[in-house]
């Protein structure tokens, strides 16, 4: 009882202590010209208790002895006065144009927003923070206008993606490239850290710290040759001067597979068999169109076993099985600070990502580590290192397919409990997919090192050499077994199947720069000079065993294989040398001036063309910054930018690898009489006058801002022109040849990129935020050379045509044009087809069905217009954002649809599980889908899709602890959140995940939703 009165007597005293020094205080708010400004936020540091100015400035609010108060506007400079008793505070606000003095990375160097004269879009920490990615490449999408980012792989750790910045940017024939027109040749160039990288998967999202986009051809002139496709700037984060802050983020979660298309089960399936047994009448010529379902006897298309199933109610569903839920989580820890002359930063991050089905995981492990130091007032030293070390495994190839094609009405396991490894024993193509993910083995190991070393000296004022070392090396091993029950060995041990590959990476970057600021009056000038070397070298190795006698070896003992079926090895090596000049030029702080010239040489074109010369000119007019300008209080920014420039392709974006331009010899052997003679013959044909791919483009830009910058943002609109592109030219036979590289001809993009930066609501407890990005490409191929039309390929199934006056990579088949109907009998028959059957539109009306004649564009794979939508809102310490992520007007040939909808339907004895869609039956008259069994020779037709589609791509609700209870235990801050990301995807196609149809399907993965937890907590 004591203790209980003491505890009350502490707790009123508490409260009444500071109540004997509570005061009011009043005041205004003015601008530089003492105009009130009414909505200004007052708020006592440390605490959520605040104020917000009336229409004339005036405020009023309770405050404490040496209370700290703190008044911020938007596009004004925060301001902090410290209460000692005054009766009355009046504050006068500077104008904030921090979003203009925003440091921008360009190439070799960094720039004020407010004095960029091309056209570059940023990604902060913030924003990559909110969405929270495993990988750093998923924080892109939707967040920047014009660029593009495809998931071609949905496996945890895949790193398959495609980027493009405002459009293709030339044309590929490659049968690897994911879904025709997108190929990762065309990605653009990305540096982290100054260094040159081939993708960014093994970076930890959470160590970056900004992510510039270099658009056009000024912004990306300076890296020339390889900035034709665009350039991704990312920076790690660094130390900064102060003491030392230790920040931690980390969250856990799972993610589940979801939008699963529908297939039947062991009821539905018997329906459909019936459905197609009638579709198989339909087919036949003299078929009997009266036939329906109830007059075919299944019985003819199934054995003992499947009857008996049947009887006995089987119905399995083999993906759910196969399903489960897999654990992600992140933790990365930050430490930081420094002095005036001394900065660092250390940090190491764990990552682990598992997948929905067994045997699928990531786990990704990273250190960094960065050093600056002035040496002396002439003299600095950098050292930056980053390590990565990942494993991903990524399950098997073939339980994903195997899962959605075996009839339902198979049993999964045996009597005892044991799997069962052919749940139909006639069904010898399809083993049981449990097997599978227990039996198959496919791991990759990767290590990663990047780090540079930077000397600068400035030898007189203004006057800085920088010499810098970027080494890139990458060290990955493969390994793939597939033991005794797997389907690919199907209980024979001489199938059995071990496979390593192991490739070593080594590049790097030898950079020397001079700087030079001069400023006289109203001129100021800034020269960088850049003389650069790039070297990069790559070796595998490649063995493949078969034949064991047990699978406890896995892929580790290859000497166990009695058969050999690879043994080989590889390697290439190219060189880049560059000379590069750029002047920016300022008058009077208002019209800005760049020249960019870079003069580069490359190793794998031919000799007589190996050197080229890039330019570039841009100009930007700071139109707020004129006198007559001054009065009006409408516009806070307003900026117009033209740039002109060139860059270049040396043909790595249209597959162009090392030597391949030369004739070389290739290994092969030959009989002579009993005896085999090596022999050697040449694989290419060599093209002497392949040159460079130019890319030469033309940007007018706005940028602006309202209502001191509530409303800002930046309109761009631009022509890219591509002249001598570079592909692979098959050629006729006789010549011995399959092709040879050349440069074939011309293409052009035009577009218009819009961003938009809102301020909703900004009152005392509420604020909102939201940023709007649209851009819009149009892709054209103006012309072919050597008097070409068109040249027609295919990729993944889907038929493609570069053809004159259409998009690069257009897809090109027979236009879907419905089904027909019992009452077009004698129509039909015409083009040698049956009700149920897909028709297709005759173009040219002549009464036939023609390749030449009837095939068309009907689309294009690249989307027409894409979009983004974040947004952000604050209630006190809460915080709320979401992320819509949006690309339409793309098509493609599903390749879920060809490959699930009733495969070997005509063959009913072997039908697989099938896709569950309205299809036609006589009884249902649709145009949805075609009659199962009765598909017809244009059925293909029916498989390509718009796969147009929103995603929601992330929703996070977080809460920030106040600051006067953390700094109790030593904390500076700390937020708790929850983020559900891909919540939603809203699109007409109906497969697994539209972002992805084109993806041959071996080996592929779910589109997966995740909720997650976590935490950001700074010391």
């Amino acid at each position: 009882m004591e203790k209980l009165k003491l505890l009350l007597i502490v707790i009123l005293l508490g409260i009444a202590t500071p109540g004997i020094a509570q005061e009011t205080v009043t005041g205004i708010v003015t601008d530089a010209n003492d105009i009130p400004i009414p909505g200004v936020n007052v708020i006592r540091e440390g605490t959520t208790v605040g104020a917000v100015t009336d229409f004339d400035g005036n405020f009023s609010i309770e405050v404490y002895e040496n209370d700290i108060l703190t008044f911020s506007f938007l596009g004004y400079k925060s301001s902090q006065v410290t209460y000692t008793g005054q009766e009355t505070i009046n504050v006068q606000l500077e104008e904030d144009s921090a979003e203009l003095e925003e440091v921008v990375v360009i190439g070799y160097g960094t720039v004020k927003r407010k004095d960029l004269t091309g056209s570059v879009a940023s990604v902060g920490a913030k924003d990559i923070e909110k969405a929270n990615k495993v990988d750093a490449v998923s924080a892109l999408q939707g967040q920047a206008p014009g660029v593009v980012v495809q998931r071609t792989d949905n496996k945890p750790g895949s790193g398959g993606f495609n980027i493009r910045i405002r459009g293709a940017s030339t044309i590929n024939s490659s049968e690897t490239a994911s879904g025709g027109g997108f190929n990762p040749g065309q990605n653009p160039l990305f540096i982290v850290d100054g260094i040159f990288v081939d993708d960014i998967s093994f970076l930890n999202p959470a160590d970056i710290s900004s992510m510039d986009i270099l658009k056009d051809a000024s912004a990306t002139a300076i890296y020339g040759s390889r900035g034709s496709n665009g350039v991704v700037l990312i920076e790690t984060k660094r130390g900064k001067n102060g003491e030392l802050k230790i920040d931690y983020s980390g969250y856990v979660g799972f993610r589940e597979a979801y939008n699963l298309p529908p297939v039947y089960d062991g009821p539905g399936y018997v329906e459909l068999l019936r459905d197609v047994a009638v579709g198989q009448v339909f087919a036949s010529n003299d078929g009997d169109l009266s036939t329906r379902r109830n007059d075919v006897d299944i019985s003819d298309y199934l054995d003992e076993q499947e009857l008996q199933n049947i009887n006995d109610g089987v119905s399995t569903d083999y993906v759910d099985l196969l399903l489960k839920k897999g654990f992600q989580t992140n933790h990365t820890i930050n430490l930081s600070g420094g002095t005036e002359k001394t900065t660092y930063s250390a940090g190491l991050a764990y990552t682990l990502d598992e997948g929905n089905f067994e045997g699928e995981d990531f786990n990704r492990y990273n250190v960094r580590a960065s050093l600056n130091s002035d040496l002396a007032d002439w003299l600095n030293i950098s050292l930056s290192n980053y390590l990565t070390s990942a494993k991903q495994n990524a399950g098997s190839n073939e339980a994903f397919r195997s899962a959605y094609r075996l009839k339902p009405i198979g049993r999964p396991y045996n009597e005892d409990g044991s799997l069962r490894f052919r749940p139909i024993e006639k069904e010898t193509q399809i083993t049981n997919p449990l097997f599978d993910v227990q039996n198959e083995i496919r791991e990759t190991r990767f290590l990663q090192y990047i780090g540079d070393i930077a000397l600068k000296i400035e030898p007189l004022e203004n006057l800085m050499l920088t010499t810098k070392f970027s080494p890139n090396i990458k060290y990955q091993r493969y390994g793939e077994y597939r033991g005794l029950y797997t389907k690919s060995s199907s209980g024979n041990v001489a199938n059995r199947r071990a496979q390593v590959d192991n490739s070593n990476y080594f590049s790097y970057s030898w950079d020397n720069i001079l700087n030079y600021d001069f400023e006289s009056g109203v001129h100021a000038f800034k020269f960088t000079g850049v003389v650069s070397r790039f070297m990069e070298r790559s070796e595998g190795y490649y063995n493949q065993v078969r034949n064991f006698t047990t699978d406890e070896y896995s892929f580790y003992n290859l000497g166990a294989g009695l058969d050999i079926r690879d043994l080989s090895s590889g390697f290439s090596k190219q060189t880049l040398e560059s000379y590069t000049g750029r002047i920016n030029y300022t008058l009077a702080d208002k019209y800005l001036f760049t020249a960019t010239g870079r003069y580069d040489g490359s190793s794998i074109l031919s000799a007589d063309n190996k050197w080229a010369f890039f330019p570039s000119a841009a100009f930007a007019w700071q139109v707020i910054d004129e006198n007559f300008m001054q009065e009006q209080n409408v516009f806070s920014n307003a900026k117009l930018r033209v740039s002109y420039g060139q860059t270049g392709n040396n043909g790595s974006g249209g597959g162009l690898a090392p030597l391949a331009s030369q004739s070389l010899l290739g290994a092969s052997a030959t009989n002579l009489g009993d005896a085999s003679v090596s022999t050697a013959y040449l694989t290419g044909l060599a093209n002497q006058d392949l040159t460079w791919e130019r890319t030469t483009e033309i940007n007018l830009g706005i940028d602006f801002g309202f209502l001191n910058n509530r409303i800002s943002g930046s309109i761009d609109l631009y022509e890219r022109k591509n002249t001598d592109i570079i592909f692979y030219t098959p050629l006729p036979s006789v010549t011995g040849y399959g092709g040879t590289y050349d440069n074939v001809g011309e293409s052009t993009n035009r577009g218009i990129e819009i961003a938009l930066n809102t301020t909703n609501i900004n009152s005392e407890d509420f604020r909102w935020t939201t940023n709007f990005n649209f851009a819009s490409n149009k892709n054209t191929l103006d012309k072919l050379y050597g008097g070409l039309d068109e040249i027609i390929f295919n990729v993944n199934g889907t038929n493609l045509i570069h053809r004159v006056g259409e998009p690069i990579g257009a897809v090109y088949d027979y236009e879907y044009d419905g089904i027909w109907q019992l009452d077009e009998v004698e129509e039909a028959a015409v083009y040698g087809q049956r009700p149920g059957q897909v028709r297709v539109t005759d173009v040219n009306g002549d009464g036939e069905i023609t390749p030449d004649e009837d095939r068309k564009v009907i689309g294009q794979v690249t989307p027409k217009w894409t979009g983004g939508i974040t947004s952000n809102m604050t209630f006190k310490n809460f915080d709320f954002g979401f992320l819509i992520n949006i690309s339409q007007g793309s098509t493609y040939r599903s390749v879920f649809h060809s490959n699930y909808a009733w495969g070997y339907a005509d063959q009913p004895s072997r039908l697989f599980n099938g896709y569950r869609t309205d299809y036609w039956t006589p009884e249902n008259p649709t145009n949805d889908w075609y009659q199962p069994g009765n598909g017809g020779i244009y059925q293909g037709a029916a498989h390509y899709m718009d796969v147009s589609f929103v995603k929601v791509g992330y929703m996070t609700l977080g809460y920030t602890l106040p600051s006067d209870l953390l700094e109790k235990i030593g904390v500076r801050s700390l937020r708790i959140y929850g983020t559900v990301q891909n919540p939603f995807v809203f699109s007409d196609y109906d497969g697994w995940d539209p972002e992805n149809a084109g993806r041959n399907q071996y080996g592929a993965a779910f589109m997966a939703r995740t909720y997650m937890t976590g935490i950001n907590l700074t010391f």
